[in-house]
């Protein structure tokens, strides 16, 4: 790390704006740490500033069937507790200097952390096409509404530059994505906010649940864990942009920071996704969601610079998506650079959202990915935080073994029907009993936490002479 002549620290060469990252995935070194925990706010505040934030949010109103405010505690909560693990695993990086799914090769061995690898891929390959498709259809209606026409040759024509856009910036790299994201979140931010005032007079304020009794706390518990899983998907991403920060950086502030970053967008868009539905419940409800209610009862001078605001802060979503693959790309043995694997897994990405382009219900297909990130990261996570406070890991069983067991139980306490209409599953009896509530992300978590805590006393007790 280098110095001006007036003192001021300057970022190494290796990891400087618009140029290619020289580092793979390797830990940083202690000459090349630099940056402060604060910059985290506004990169995940960036990642979180988009379509992706407040769709998820819109759930709570328009499918699961809860209210405004109750809807917001669910988004809030949800949100929140996502955010703190997100935080606790951001301070992997600046102690070990390695990304986040690399940093398991201690805990989960060689094969377990090509398994978080591959998963994590699929991951953020699979959110590079969702984030593209959601950016081309909010393309193609900004040009119809435009006057200059669109169809299925548009979306698609918007999806191929959507994902090229996003690739050259995860090319460069870290320093490169940082400012990017900085100033997008200050922008998009900015720009929600306008598009909310103006639509404020529109909304509903006071519309209360639709669902009554014993059916509420399922309804609710869904709305907390859907906005769990939104966050719940970034586990595997999170030291990948914090781990150039000098190790001796306030513990404090790695943790906090990112919480700042993700919930203020997703209450302020939280409360903007729950509010659109009630402007016109059956639009939000079918195919086109809350995309469709903006074009349908919003002027045309709204509506253009909202759907600008969908395209590009799924953008700036996709260049975390794509940089973050091209690491654990790596970490799966491919002998390539950073920038080429990032380069081939956009590709792969774009290739995904070409065909995703074709999927009629859109919504459903993002509820049903939703269930696939999280149900194997918050096991994964918790087993990473508990082994991340031991100086020494007893070896990679105990953790696979928990892992397996915590996502094994979970699976046990996903709602199936809520993510494939008209499934009769094998748990239907439990999921009736909890009135329809998904319970599988938070027991992921416990009993992956539970199992492997009980896992290590019973080592250390074996270790006693």
């Amino acid at each position: 790390m280098g110095t001006t002549q007036d003192g001021a620290v300057v970022a190494p060469a290796g990891d400087q704006f618009l140029k290619v990252e020289g580092h793979g995935i390797e830990p940083i070194p202690l000459a090349e740490r630099h940056g402060r925990s604060r910059e985290l706010a506004f990169l995940w505040g960036g990642a979180f500033v988009n379509y992706a934030s407040l769709l998820t949010a819109s759930l709570a109103t328009s499918f699961f069937g809860l209210g405004v405010w109750d809807g917001l505690a669910a988004v809030g909560l949800g949100s929140l507790a996502g955010a703190v693990l997100l935080g606790l695993l951001s301070r992997t990086g600046p102690r070990s200097g390695l990304p986040q799914v690399a940093f398991t090769r201690g805990i989960f061995g060689e094969h377990g952390m090509r398994i978080g690898a591959f998963l994590t891929l699929f991951l953020a390959v699979g959110w590079f096409a969702v984030d593209t498709v959601i950016a081309a259809q909010a393309g193609a209606q900004m040009l119809d509404l435009a006057g200059i026409g669109a169809g299925k040759g548009i979306t698609l024509l918007l999806a191929l530059l959507i994902a090229a856009l996003s690739v050259v910036v995860a090319i460069y790299g870290h320093a490169t994505i940082k400012a990017f994201e900085a100033g997008g979140a200050i922008a998009f931010g900015v720009l929600s906010t306008l598009l909310f005032a103006l639509l404020a007079t529109r909304f509903h304020w006071t519309t209360g649940p639709s669902v009554r009794g014993a059916d509420y706390p399922g309804a609710f518990v869904l709305g907390f864990m859907s906005c769990f899983a939104l966050v719940a998907s970034w586990f595997p991403f999170a030291s990948d942009y914090s781990r150039y920060l000098p190790p001796d950086t306030s513990p404090r502030g790695i943790i906090w920071w990112p919480v700042v970053g993700v919930m203020v967008p997703m209450t302020l868009l939280g409360l903007f996704g729950l509010l659109l539905p009630t402007i016109d419940p059956k639009v939000a409800a079918g195919a086109g969601g809350v995309l469709a209610v903006i074009t349908r009862h919003a002027p045309i001078w709204v509506a253009i610079p909202f759907f600008a605001f969908v395209v590009l802060g799924e953008v700036w979503a996709n260049y975390l998506d794509v940089y973050t693959a091209g690491l654990v790309a790596l970490t799966m043995g491919i002998r390539l650079r950073r920038w080429q694997t990032a380069l081939g897994c956009g590709v792969l990405g774009g290739l995904l959202a070409i065909y995703a382009v074709a999927v009629r219900d859109f919504h459903t297909a993002y509820e049903q990915f939703l269930l696939i990130t999280y149900l194997w990261a918050p096991a994964w996570a918790g087993i990473v935080l508990l082994a991340f406070r031991r100086a020494d890991h007893p070896g990679p069983g105990r953790a696979l073994l928990a892992w397996a067991v915590a996502t094994a139980i979970s699976l046990c306490f996903v709602n199936y029907p809520n993510v494939i209409p008209g499934a009769h599953a094998f748990n239907q009896p439990l999921i009736d009993a909890l009135h329809g509530a998904d319970l599988s992300g938070l027991v992921s978590i416990g009993v992956a936490m539970a199992v492997y805590a009980t896992l290590l006393r019973i080592g250390r007790r074996e270790a006693r002479p």
